[in-house]
């Protein structure tokens, strides 16, 4: 749990972005998001790039050697067009298989706030991390500031638990 929803999306960017490497976010993402990444991240020497989550060969052709962490959301926060998740995934994952191994490898987060936790599934989709602002459906709409950070695989795990504790 965390403080509030982009909290919850900043405990994710720190836990796997570093000095040098690059976070690339959907073009029709939630504002505060972008903000975070062109104030503090940039501060932090931490790069980031807007792709097109219509067009899953945008996301493909902006991957690059220090991409890091790929943001996902559906729908998008302003239009609510809803992507291709599916195809989003397979491109990040298909860049995983290139770079092999031995690579840190790139993380896909999911703003999975409209699903509200129970109406999307976003591992099914093949997501490594969902987010949500718990302050929209579960908390009734504002009578709770607090987000949550969620992902079945341990070692991911493992970095939000120590950067949240360290928080």
């Amino acid at each position: 749990l965390a403080p509030s929803g982009l909290s919850a999306v900043s405990l994710v960017d720190m836990a796997f972005l570093r000095h040098g490497e690059e976070l690339l976010i959907p073009d029709n993402s939630y504002g505060p998001n972008k903000s975070f990444a062109s104030g503090e991240l940039s501060e932090w020497g931490i790069t980031h790039r807007f792709y097109d989550a219509q067009n899953p060969l945008d996301l493909a052709g902006k991957i690059g050697p220090s991409t890091r962490l790929v943001w996902l959301e559906a729908p998008g926060s302003i239009t609510l067009e809803y992507p291709d998740l599916r195809a989003l995934v397979g491109v990040v994952r298909k860049a995983n298989e290139q770079r092999g191994a031995a690579s840190r490898g790139i993380v896909t987060a999911l703003d999975n706030t409209w699903g509200a936790g129970i109406a999307f599934d976003a591992f099914e989709m093949g997501v490594d991390v969902s987010v949500q602002a718990l302050t929209k459906y579960p908390s009734g709409g504002a009578d709770v500031l607090m987000g949550s950070v969620v992902t079945r695989n341990e070692r991911l795990h493992r970095a939000i638990l120590l950067t949240h504790m360290r928080l």
